[in-house]
Order: C-alpha cells, then sequence, then structure tokens
C-alpha cells in the first residue's frame, strides 16, 4: 500500500506492507504525527481502510489538521490568496475550539473544496481518540474488522499493559511484540509512532538507538524510519562550501531508512516541510549532501 512518497515507497518496496510492524521516530516536533496521519488519509483515498489511533490528540484536531492538509494541496494561487490565508487563521481558530466547523465553512467558503475532498475517502480513515490509561493492546485490537488494512498509532510509548509491576523497558517490549502480532493475526499493516528517549532528545542526529525502549522495538520492526531536520545532521564542510543551499536545508526533512526487512537500509531521503498546513510535498529526492551522526558545530 504506498504512502504516496516517492522515493521511500520504492525504497520500501511499494509502500506499507500487511503483517508488517512500521515505525516513524522523531524528536519531539519532527513531523512524525504530521507524517504518519498524511500517509493514512494517502491510504484512505486509495481505497484502503485505515484506522488512526492517537494518545495525543482528539478526533477534532486530527480532523482540523486534515483540513489544515487539504489546504496545503490546493493550488498555490488559492493557497497563498487572501483567501487561502484567511483560511487558515480560521482553522487554527477551529483546532481551538472556538467556533464549530459549519461556522468554519461560513467563515472561509475557500474551506469547502477541503472539505469535499476529505469526505471522499471519510468512510475509509476512522479518527481514534485513544487513552494512555485504557487504550490497551486488546481496546486496539477491537477498532479493527476485517475491512481494515492499516492500523496507526500514536504512539507506542504511550499504549498500556495490564502489569502495573512492568517497567518501561518491559512495557515497551510487551507492546512491540503485541502490536507485531496484531499485525500477523489480523493480516494489517501496523505503522507505530516511536519517542526519543532523554539521550535522543540531547543529539544532533536521532538514531534507532534513541528510540525508547529501543533495543525490543527495533528487534520487533520490520521497517524503522527516523526523521531529522537536514540542517542539524548536514556535515559542516558542506555547509560551509555552500551557505546559500544551508539556509535550505531549514526547510527539508530527512527520512532515514536505517531498517528494512524487505529492501535496501540505512537509507537518507529528503522531502519538503509544508508544516504551515501540517503536511508534507509528497515528492522527494534522496539526500546528496554527506550526513552525520554528530553534528560539528561553528566556534
Amino acid at each position: 500500500m504506498p504512502t504516496g512518497f516517492n522515493p521511500l515507497d520504492r525504497v520500501m518496496g511499494g509502500g506499507l506492507r500487511t503483517r508488517n510492524l512500521t515505525l516513524v521516530g522523531g524528536a519531539p516536533g519532527a513531523g512524525k504525527t504530521i507524517t504518519t496521519l498524511q500517509w493514512a488519509r494517502n491510504l484512505a483515498q486509495n481505497g484502503h481502510r485505515a484506522v488512526f489511533a492517537c494518545y495525543e490528540h482528539d478526533e477534532s484536531t486530527l480532523l482540523g489538521r486534515l483540513l489544515h492538509l487539504e489546504l496545503g494541496g490546493l493550488p498555490t494561487s488559492d493557497r497563498l490568496s487572501e483567501r487561502g490565508r484567511s483560511a487558515r487563521a480560521t482553522l487554527n481558530r477551529l483546532d481551538a475550539g472556538e467556533i464549530s466547523l459549519d461556522e468554519a465553512m461560513i467563515e472561509a467558503p475557500i474551506l469547502r473544496e477541503p472539505q469535499a475532498k476529505l469526505r471522499d475517502y471519510a468512510d475509509r480513515l476512522w479518527l481514534v481518540r485513544a487513552s494512555g490509561a485504557s487504550t490497551t493492546l486488546e481496546e486496539l485490537g477491537k477498532l479493527i474488522d476485517s475491512d481494515t488494512d492499516a492500523l496507526f498509532v500514536d504512539y507506542i510509548q504511550k499504549v498500556p499493559i495490564d502489569d502495573d509491576r512492568a517497567d518501561e523497558k518491559e512495557r515497551i517490549t510487551i507492546v512491540a511484540q503485541g502490536l507485531k502480532e496484531l499485525a500477523m493475526s489480523a493480516d494489517i499493516a501496523v505503522v507505530a509512532v516511536a519517542a526519543a528517549n532523554v539521550e535522543g532528545l540531547a543529539a544532533p542526529r536521532l538514531r534507532v538507538r534513541h528510540l525508547r525502549g529501543s533495543s525490543a522495538i527495533a528487534y520487533e520492526a520490520d521497517v524503522i524510519v527516523m526523521l531529522n531536520d537536514k540542517y542539524d545532521i548536514v556535515s559542516r564542510s558542506q555547509m560551509t562550501y555552500d551557505l546559500s543551499n544551508a539556509e535550505s536545508f531549514k526547510g527539508r526533512l530527512i527520512f532515514s531508512v536505517e531498517k528494512n526487512r524487505e529492501g535496501d537500509d540505512m537509507v537518507d531521503m529528503e522531502f519538503g516541510k509544508q508544516f504551515d498546513y501540517l503536511r508534507v510535498d509528497p515528492e522527494g529526492t534522496h539526500v546528496k549532501e554527506r550526513l552525520i551522526d554528530n553534528r560539528l558545530f561553528t566556534e
């Protein structure tokens, strides 16, 4: 099932696979939820049925994010017009709960086109507010049926288990094993967002070892994609060589496929950030610049 992100889909052998567990890791604000929600939307748009269970945001917030995403997909002339800019402000008010969806459509009629796009796939994308207290592996399993093709979990470290005596590493191990088992038994693709550990929050470049419970989730996952800002992980020599390009790196997001049972791994690709519209430009390229593990700071 293609994510709609190229060349990522080619590296992953066509996209997300049933019976596989895919992890998407990164620092806070790296775009993990933006990316995975966009993947879920793309699957639904292409006729697949997806469940997006989120422990961080409620259904209304996720709906607002999808409207932002669809607004960002309008032609540039519409998106950057006065009506388009005003629509973003209206969506921000909707996200804040200041107005209803119907009021937003009246206030910004340009949003009717994004709303129509969303309606085209709405019956194939189920947005679920998950609870860190009660949405266990068993409850996640109840969210899917025989028509479900993919389950998205945002994020894996928030899934509770029944054993209160288990420490974090044991709990994450149980959850990772459970999500993999769910993918196999239900014959679906499972995509889980993974948070960074304390060391990872201070690391210049996040790698698999920086994920909370990394040994367990790295073993269970079939594919692991790490997200990093390009500006943070391009070598100092490359930035010195072309300072004009260095500034443009701030608008690029690096997708590093660090594990891939179906194909090549340790592959770095870049995609344009469109975070103003809570989306990523789905057309990317392979990274040409030299990347680093530990950033070299200029004195």
